[in-house]
């Protein structure tokens, strides 16, 4: 497995996440514990350090299917703000805990019922950190 890399602020608000999610029916539980395993996982950095280009909360990643060539954009967002019709996928998602701490480069190898899929972070066209938008 590789080394993902996660802010500080990212870890503070995704651990929250996880601690109110154990206690509340509506988040998805399997999600939560993977989510939990990659965060344990982390390297932990400052938020006015992370490299632009690894996948932070709400950042938006161009991803390639290397087996299809299929490009897609996703943004990844907290549970609520969720919505695949807009590219918005959860951090609680299979996918979103897949990208998560990422970089550009990086191939992920992401089980689907079906096998395994290759994916590789091609760009990450949006970071709020990169942006200076800390707030998010």
């Amino acid at each position: 497995m590789r080394l993902i890399h996660i802010t500080d602020n990212d870890l503070e608000r995704l651990r929250e996440l996880i601690h109110v999610g154990r206690h509340c029916g509506e988040l998805d539980q399997t999600g939560l514990k993977g989510l939990e395993d990659e965060l344990e996982q982390a390297s932990v950095v400052p938020c006015q350090a992370v490299r632009q280009d690894v996948v932070t909360m709400h950042s938006q990643a161009r991803i390639q299917n290397l087996e299809s060539g299929e490009e897609m954009v996703f943004t990844l967002v907290y549970p609520r703000a969720a919505d695949l019709e807009q590219g918005k996928i959860s951090v609680l998602s299979p996918l979103g805990t897949a990208i998560l701490g990422y970089q550009a480069g990086d191939i992920i190898h992401w089980r689907v019922p079906d096998g395994v899929r290759r994916l590789k972070i091609v760009q990450v066209e949006y970071q709020p950190e990169a942006a200076g938008d800390f707030h998010l």
